[in-house]
């Protein structure tokens, strides 16, 4: 049967979505494998992209409104029928540029092509009934006042127990605006390689191709692409530029990071937990290919991409190396350490939406375990006088101001260095606007040698970073 580009697009995402629920895959890495296999346009691939972390992102909400329309439970659809249904719902309700005939008429058409006729009526029915009953004008997961954590943790399909986290910590209000972060796609942040070209003509590379961008306000060296062109965006690999090493995809947050090591041409620097590598190899276009940096991993399959896209950076003065860096002997006490450590990734579930299914609060403690090891271990070979930066994609305290408390009170030949110097002046003034208060109280903290970049408040990934510096052994 001859299959149009609408019904293919819907098909791959189904295929990708199935293949996430059978074989426990990550939604990036399965994604972008089904995308590098398909003959589709760049238009079609960015909506498959849209539907399937449209599904990974609301996966509860959208079960919840199928449960409510449907005479069969969930727990006895086949997967291939539940996919097709979410996808259907996700169109309906937060999609509404397309028409409801048109998803009806796809979804049906998947379900005869895929499936057979019963899955057709059935899927035929539940969708006009649900178009039938939806309320028009209100929004899938409108908070009230009156709902508790669990009616809050279905409608923004959330654990429960983080849903309680954030409350506690935050109150509703806030813990709402960081769903609804966990919610918004992420734009599309290019980092510019100034060895290579300058960020503005880089820009105007990008504008000849009708790819609109505007300045990062944390990261100068980054643009964000915007409007139409971010929705719509071929492959990063595909962008005019990429080939040529002309720049990297990477959070602002995380490439703020890297500002704050402020590694210097000629130093020995190590990033102790670098896959897959926008740290490295910002560190090193910083260091102006100049110098050492050890980049360490404990999977060195994860350390290929690093080792592609230096050779795509033309970037010399990268060593990857494979090992436990909890206790791992570096080749040369280095100048500068970064430890990225791996965290429970709160800040960045929006870029990493299947994260949310595969997060349990009882991960936090061998987390803090593993993040203390890595601290000891760098403390322990950092030169005199080296520079440590510490950084998790968390928003979590545990992860994050607590070890940095921890690491000082334990280790008094380390102090905290002001960070709040390398915060640009863009940033801070776009945070004065929004709130003179929590800016004052958040330069408190970066003076004192910490930031934790809030999403509902920063624009930007929730990221924790600290630096310290070894006065003496």
């Amino acid at each position: 049967m001859k299959t149009d580009a609408g019904v293919r697009s819907r098909r791959l995402a189904i295929e990708v979505l199935t293949k996430l629920e059978k074989e426990g895959a990550y939604v990036n890495s399965a994604l972008a494998q089904a995308l590098d296999r398909t003959d589709l346009s760049a238009r079609d691939k960015a909506f498959v992209t849209a539907l399937v972390m449209g599904v990974m992102r609301q996966r509860d909400a959208l079960d919840a409104t199928i449960s409510k329309h449907s005479t069969r439970p969930l727990n006895k659809m086949p997967s291939l029928l539940l996919n097709i249904l979410r996808l259907a719902i996700l169109q309906l309700e937060f999609m509404p540029e397309i028409p409801a005939a048109a998803v009806v008429d796809t979804s049906c058409k998947l379900a005869s092509i895929l499936g057979h006729r019963g899955l057709v009526s059935f899927t035929n029915g539940l969708l006009r009934n649900c178009i039938l009953k939806m309320q028009n004008g209100k929004a899938h997961n409108d908070i009230t006042p009156e709902d508790n954590a669990e009616t809050i943790a279905k409608k923004y399909s959330m654990p429960i127990w983080l849903v309680e986290r954030w409350i506690s910590r935050y109150g509703q209000e806030e813990t709402t605006k960081l769903l609804v972060f966990a919610q918004t796609p992420p734009p599309l942040v290019l980092r510019t390689c100034t060895l290579a070209i300058t960020r503005e003509g880089l820009a105007g590379i990008l504008a000849n191709k009708d790819i609109e961008t505007k300045e990062g306000s944390l990261v100068p060296d980054c643009l964000i692409v915007e409007g139409k062109s971010n929705r719509l965006h071929k492959s990063v690999n595909d962008l005019p530029g990429f080939a040529e090493g002309m720049f990297s995809a990477q959070d602002e947050a995380s490439a703020f990071v890297v500002t704050v090591l402020d590694p210097k041409a000629g130093e020995v620097v190590v990033d102790l937990c670098a896959a897959p590598g926008g740290k490295t190899t910002y560190a090193s276009e910083l260091m102006n290919n100049s110098g050492q940096i050890f980049a360490i991993d404990k999977s060195d399959k994860r350390l290929e991409n690093l080792r592609l896209n230096r050779k795509r950076l033309g970037l010399s003065n990268i060593r990857t190396l494979s090992g436990d860096a909890t206790s791992l002997e570096l080749p040369e006490r280095p100048d500068r350490i970064l430890i990225d450590a791996p965290c429970m990734g709160t800040g960045v579930i929006n870029r990493h939406p299947d994260k949310r299914y595969h997060l349990g609060q009882s991960d936090l403690k061998s987390l803090v375990e593993l993040q203390r090891a890595l601290l000891e271990n760098a403390a322990r070979q950092l030169k005199d006088g080296g520079v440590m930066v510490y950084s998790t994609c968390s928003i979590e305290p545990e992860e994050n101001i607590e070890n940095f408390n921890w690491f000082l009170e334990n280790h008094k030949n380390f102090e905290a260095e002001n960070i709040f110097a390398f915060l640009p002046e863009k940033a801070i003034s776009d945070w004065q606007n929004k709130s003179a208060d929590w800016l004052n109280g958040m330069q408190n903290e970066a003076e004192k040698g910490a930031i934790q970049f809030l999403p509902s408040r920063h624009d930007t990934s929730g990221f924790f970073i600290s630096r310290m510096r070894k006065v003496s052994e």
